[in-house]
């Protein structure tokens, strides 16, 4: 009698019921010692969310690969010209395109893209340009404009194919242009015409599928597909599900197409390419169309963002990644906690994780408070109450629960607190009386005081207070966290408007760094320098209060995405970092409406999927 081994040349390696580490290998073989089974590690396909993009956009172009992609133009309620990079859990805005359109073709890298074509009113466009990781420049012009065209390829060796060439009616395309890294010169002709369709490859090894030819329902073009190979194209194998306005990529032997029209609606279906059949696979999470979609050259690993779903073609903001892999990934997310025991807004925070924050004084809407909270990571219970009623005070960002600072603030004081985990005491006096604070930086014994409409700075040695170097913008309400030599602020008031400056503080001066995505003030940070979080905060645009949901991280060199706040709300407090962590009380909308919710942070997380039992029968 054969053996299993004999069979399928694998023999049992482990008996344990830990598969985790360097066990966790597809195709190797466990004695589960707990259940008494043989299991083998398999991988599962799966999409999963990621950090959304700064905008609801469809008809977006992206390229790229799942952790280092950029994403380009499309719709929002007029043509765009941004330009998003990716780095596998966030998007951080870069230079715009010269000019606003949508529906344009894709291909190359992060650091070396190519996009060519477009829509922004007649006529179709015919301009191509390139993007070096940094700002685009312009290439030659395709000999045909279209716009909803598709390719791929490199920067200097892409290919377009198909689109539109008729704004405002349907002249289709079947032209294919070759592109060297100076100028397009004709190909093979598509045999069918088409357009908002997908493509992927290599410029000597491309594909082509779905599409229409008529932009209000799917025709038979819908689920052909055809093979380049540099030269003319021929017929493949069709995909399942007609579809148009869809995205997708890879390589010729090896693609993905999802989302898109589906005639009657939108579709989530998802369709690997194998060269020479289309298969089934896990859904989009949602249905949609007209997103952005590439993988550079694998569909084990694919991203798609924006598009469209129902009701209504509602763009989306959304980020999804496509794996076929043997762990799972959860995303980030919020979720609420429980709310604190007093509502309140303009408060002290301070705290180094998800289970370990303080809170304390704030304004209430009749009176500032003294009241101190405690949080252990399940509720919050009362502390010692501080000696001065005040808000919007500073703050040591990183100080524990049991070591915590608070300083200066409303009505304006100069007085300065210490926190030890049961009772506050009086320390050395702030420089000047003064509000308008966000937040510090820092410990006890090392803190960072500014942001008070004024360029001065302050440092904090556990007993006195002394000059540190200028803040370079003098702005109010500005965010501050990291520690006393390792700072980052962003955001605040100047002049009466709000700003999007960030700069970071070394101990000594300050350097401006990438701006906060957009001009905002009072929104908490928490962290330090190189994995910091801000969430929520405030603008307003003459009578009108903005109360943002946004929430983005902060690396050391840019900020990124991750998912919005689940309540909109500024002038709150933070705990711990990027990786995890918690935001409290606040002021939400409509007015200044104090709150008591706390909202917590858990960063994206993979795990080993389930193992499979072997069944010898």
């Amino acid at each position: 009698m054969s053996t299993y081994q004999e069979i399928k040349g694998l023999k049992i390696k482990y008996l344990s019921s830990d598969t985790s580490g360097d066990r966790l290998i597809e195709g190797e073989l466990f004695y589960n010692s707990t259940d008494f089974k043989i299991k083998s590690h398999v991988s599962t396909a799966a999409w999963h969310s990621s950090g959304r993009i700064f905008t609801a956009t469809r008809g977006i172009a992206n390229t790229g690969s799942q952790t280092a992609s950029v994403a380009y133009g499309g719709y929002t309620t007029t043509q765009v010209a941004t330009t998003l990079e990716y780095n596998g859990s966030g998007w951080a805005t870069s230079s715009n395109m010269p000019a606003s359109q949508s529906e344009k073709t894709k291909g190359g890298t992060q650091t070396a893209a190519i996009s060519a074509g477009g829509d922004a009113g007649p006529p179709a466009g015919v301009a191509t340009i390139e993007y070096d990781g940094s700002s685009w420049t312009a290439g030659g012009n395709l000999g045909t404009g279209r716009y909803a065209l598709e390719g791929d390829g490199t920067q200097t060796a892409g290919f377009v194919c198909g689109g539109n060439t008729n704004e405002g009616g349907v002249s289709l395309s079947t032209a294919t242009e070759e592109y060297n890294g100076t100028a397009w010169t004709s190909g093979g002709n598509l045999n069918t015409g088409r357009n908002r369709h997908a493509a992927g490859g290599l410029q000597t090894a491309g594909l082509a599928m779905g599409g229409t030819s008529n932009p209000l329902a799917v025709s038979s073009t819908g689920s052909a597909t055809e093979e380049y190979d540099g030269s003319s194209w021929t017929a493949g194998n069709s995909m399942n599900t007609q579809r148009y306005s869809i995205a997708g990529g890879g390589l010729q032997t090896n693609a993905l197409v999802f989302g898109g029209d589906a005639s009657p609606g939108k579709t989530a279906n998802t369709e690997l390419y194998n060269g020479t059949s289309w298969t089934e696979t896990a859904n989009l999470a949602a249905v949609q169309n007209n997103a952005g979609g590439d993988g550079v050259g694998t569909s084990e690993a694919f991203i798609s963002v924006g598009g469209a779903t129902n009701p209504g073609n509602t763009n989306l903001s959304t980020t999804q990644e496509f794996d076929i892999s043997m762990t799972a990934t959860t995303a980030g997310a919020w979720t609420n906690g429980p709310n604190m025991g007093t509502a309140r807004q303009l408060i002290g925070g301070s705290g180094t994780g998800p289970t370990d924050a303080l809170a304390f004084g704030g304004d209430t809407g009749p009176a500032r408070v003294t009241t101190t909270e405690e949080y252990n990571g399940s509720s919050w219970s009362s502390g010692g109450s501080m000696a001065t009623g005040r808000s919007a005070l500073g703050s040591a960002r990183l100080a524990p629960q049991t070591a915590a600072l608070g300083f200066a603030g409303y009505p304006d004081t100069n007085k300065t607190e210490e926190y030890n985990g049961s009772s506050w005491s009086e320390g050395g006096d702030y420089p000047s009386s003064t509000s308008g604070f966000q937040g510090g930086a820092g410990t006890q014994t090392a803190a960072l005081g500014g942001g008070n409409n004024s360029t001065s700075v302050f440092e904090y040695d556990g007993s006195n207070w002394t000059s540190g170097g200028n803040y370079p913008l003098g702005a109010y309400y500005v965010s501050f966290t990291g520690s006393q030599t390792a700072a980052i602020a962003a955001g605040g008031g100047s002049g009466g408007s709000y700003v999007a400056n960030a700069a970071e503080y070394n101990g000594s001066s300050w350097t401006a760094t990438a701006n906060y995505p957009f001009s905002v003030g009072r929104m908490p940070g928490a962290g330090p320098q190189t994995a910091a979080v801000f969430a929520g905060g405030y603008t307003n645009t003459g009578p009108t209060d903005i109360f943002y949901d946004e929430s983005n991280r902060y690396d050391g060199t840019s900020f990124s995405t991750i998912p919005f706040l689940n309540t909109a709300t500024s002038s709150g407090a933070a705990s711990g970092a990027s990786t995890g962590g918690l935001t409290f009380g606040g002021g939400i909308g409509p007015g200044f409406n104090e709150s008591n919710k706390t909202q917590i942070w858990t960063d994206e997380a993979t795990a080993a999927r389930a193992v499979k039992t072997i069944d010898f029968d």
